[in-house]
């Protein structure tokens, strides 16, 4: 009788190892995989899940929203006039977004119009001031007014802070 319990209990210990193996391998294994992959948790033993607030640290969602401005969008906007107004390209140039998508046809467009000497014309296209239409941590839109035949059209620039604290133009 004692040799028949002894099996029977070797037999479900065995059982309760192959289930709990199937478990490990099949689900929680896996699932720490892909949340090492993704970089929710720790690559070591015995695999931890990030806290919100590390993962807040380590992922901020939006890029450079603590970092301290610097130069505020009204700023690069007068330097960028001033550059215009001194026929200044490399200065211009500096007051563009380098991580724009359109930061090379920016750069283009200025070159274009400092070889055909129409920075001038530039100046007197953008006016001195410019007004907010929204400003968030680190991405902000400012408007002023055009005439052109009589119309008034109102044209946008945007701005977007870079990791000095500068904010930058990402569109003309």
């Amino acid at each position: 009788m004692n040799k028949k319990l002894f099996y029977i209990l070797i037999i479900l210990i065995v059982a309760a190892l192959i289930v709990g193996g199937f478990f490990y391998c099949r689900y929680w294994w896996n699932m720490k995989q892909t949340q090492i992959k993704l970089g929710l948790a720790e690559n070591k033993f015995p695999y931890r899940e990030y806290s919100a607030e590390k993962l807040a640290k380590m992922y901020p969602q939006i890029k450079y929203a603590d970092v301290p401005t610097r130069v505020t969008p009204e700023q690069t906007y007068a330097k960028f006039r001033e550059a215009l107004r001194t026929n200044n390209l490399e200065m211009a140039i500096q007051q563009l977004s380098k991580e724009s998508g359109k930061y090379e046809e920016n750069k283009d467009i200025l070159s274009q119009a400092y070889k055909d000497g129409k920075f001038d014309e530039a100046y007197k296209e953008y006016p001195e001031k410019i007004e907010e239409s929204y400003m968030y941590e680190s991405i902000a839109q400012y408007e002023y007014d055009r005439k052109e035949d009589g119309k008034i059209f109102v044209n946008s620039i945007n701005f977007s802070k870079d990791s000095n604290g500068d904010w930058k133009m990402e569109s003309l």
